[in-house]
């Protein structure tokens, strides 16, 4: 989730949570308060009628009014005694006036005239709907969060959008950035915040670090390729040679033959190891669209002999073209590497597969009747057959290929055969 998501949905939920707290204790202090007049009303207005019965003033003792109404009951002193001074109480009652029942606050207070009589007072006031005072409340919060909450994402997107613009601009500019390629000039902070202004140097010093340490290990990776290379080039052509002296006997040749097998297992992992620190580095940037099936039949014209020698059958199953965006180099590499994975953990009479579609492909061979460990097939130099020709480093390039080439690899091990899988994520 991007950051400005993140803020919004994290400052809407907690604003959501905010207002619909303070609408709770809005309300309640609001009917709080309606309440406390009505009583306070309705408590001024009973003793005013008090008053006036006992001083001889009242005229009824019963008055059905539209606002307010009244009723005085003569009482015992036992039942005053055990009366509550004040009593109210939320209830309706029905006006003949209007013809209706409307809702209605009660107050109940006993009292006592100069002749020791007591009575009970019972007054009735309208209050307001409550139901449809909380539904109009509710109403009425509901569109105060929508606005809220509506201006608050606006106000966020334009300030957020505004102080986070070179952080996108950083951004854009490091996911297309690539090592040693020279004319890519690092972005300029055009932002007042002191933060911004630190990634910024802090960004650019790595950069710069990253490009020196890339130059100088482009620079290491050359020296070592002629360095090791050349001497056991040197040693095999040597060796070779030292073979033609007819003077050898056999135990001595057979030692020759082991250690030149030797120094040629030794070049081609070290060519490999090689490749694989370029691959890293990324060394080889000239992508273009390549026509995957045209490799294909183009390295199985060339291996067509060395799988003959083990009496292996190709098919290729062509359901669709399959173009992938690399460089020529790595493709060759990838199809090489796929193709001598196949014939290497092949068995005499064997077969291999090549499935082609739109946006994957699959190389299935047969071999091993058990499947292989899935968690460390791609790791380096890891091998579960004794096989001589093998470096443990085929299926190490070939995931390093495709990490780098936006593929994805999975191995599956599907009725007795072997299966890689290359899908273009």
């Amino acid at each position: 989730m991007k950051a400005l998501y993140k803020v919004i949905l994290g400052a809407g939920v907690f604003i959501s949570i905010v207002i619909c707290l303070w609408s709770v204790l809005f309300y309640i202090t609001t009917m709080r308060e309606i309440d406390d007049e009505i009583e306070d009303s309705l408590e001024l207005y009973a003793f005013q009628i008090i008053q006036e019965k006992n001083e001889g003033k009242l005229d009824s003792v019963k008055y059905d009014g539209s606002n307010n109404s009244f009723i005085i009951e003569e009482i015992t002193k036992e039942e005053a005694s055990v009366m509550e001074n004040m009593s109210f109480k939320d209830t309706n009652i029905f006006i003949a006036a209007r013809n209706e029942t409307e809702p209605c606050k009660r107050l109940i207070i006993p009292f006592y005239d100069i002749n020791d009589n007591y009575y009970k007072l019972t007054i009735y006031t309208p209050t307001i709907e409550k139901i449809e005072l909380k539904e109009r409340i509710l109403v009425l919060l509901f569109i105060i969060v929508i606005i809220l909450i509506t201006s608050v994402i606006t106000i966020y997107l334009s300030v957020y959008k505004k102080a986070l613009n070179p952080l996108y601009i950083l951004l854009n500019w490091h996911r297309d950035y690539q090592l040693g390629k020279n004319e890519q000039e690092f972005p300029e902070c055009k932002s007042n915040i002191k933060e911004m202004q630190e990634l910024f140097n802090a960004a650019k010093s790595s950069t710069q670090r990253a490009e020196e340490a890339y130059k100088q290990q482009k620079l290491f990776l050359g020296h070592a390729s002629h360095e090791i290379q050349t001497p056991l080039a040197v040693s095999i052509t040597q060796l070779e040679s030292l073979l033609e002296d007819e003077s050898l006997n056999e135990e001595q040749m057979n030692k020759i033959f082991t250690t030149i097998s030797t120094l040629r297992k030794m070049t081609r992992m070290n060519k490999s190891l090689l490749m694989l620190s370029k691959i890293e580095n990324n060394q080889f940037n000239n992508k273009e669209l390549v026509n995957i099936n045209a490799i294909i039949h183009e390295k199985i014209d060339l291996f067509k002999e060395t799988f003959s020698q083990k009496q292996i059958t190709i098919q290729i199953n062509e359901k669709d073209s399959l173009d992938i965006e690399i460089d020529n180099i790595l493709c060759d590499m990838l199809i090489n590497n796929l193709l001598k994975n196949a014939l290497i953990h092949n068995v005499q009479g064997g077969d291999v597969t090549i499935d082609i579609n739109k946006d994957s492909i699959r190389f299935s061979n047969s071999g091993k009747h058990t499947a292989l460990n899935e968690k460390m097939i791609f790791n380096y130099f890891y091998k579960e057959s004794n096989e001589q020709n093998s470096s443990g480093l085929g299926l190490v390039l070939i995931k390093s290929i495709c990490k780098k080439n936006n593929l994805s690899i999975d191995y599956q091990f599907i009725e007795t055969k072997h299966s890689f899988f290359i899908t273009k994520n």
